[in-house]
């Protein structure tokens, strides 16, 4: 049986990721999708970049976003936790998918903070 990115993720945010997907507007899944492709297209489709999403991912559902519109919001923090060390060889597509999200989320005005619920 093949394992994909999502093979370790925590059943906990498993749930949750499918809680929030389903509360999202349509806009917001498409600015999420397109963030994800933007990534992806930069620090490629292979095995190690389809993980690099799920990180990523399981990062904003971590720290409390409720909207995952805000992906391209933790790819600076794939930077700031040293990326380079644990995938050297996505180190540079990183760098460049977060000036492409970075512009996207400029020209569709996205938040620059996370979307969190304050309970």
């Amino acid at each position: 049986m093949k394992k994909g990115p999502f093979a370790n993720f925590p059943l906990e945010y498993k749930r949750k990721l499918v809680q929030v997907w389903k509360h999202m507007s349509t806009e917001d899944r498409e600015h999420f999708i397109n963030q994800v492709t933007y990534a992806l297209a930069a620090w490629g489709t292979d095995k190690d970049g389809r993980e690099l999403v799920a990180v990523v991912i399981e990062k904003l559902l971590e720290d409390g976003s409720m909207n995952l519109a805000d992906f391209g919001l933790y790819v600076d923090w794939l930077m700031e936790e040293g990326v380079g060390n644990i995938y050297p060889d996505k180190e540079r597509g990183v760098k460049k998918a977060l000036s492409l999200i970075n512009s996207y989320r400029l020209r569709y005005e996205l938040p620059m903070t996370p979307t969190k619920s304050i309970v």
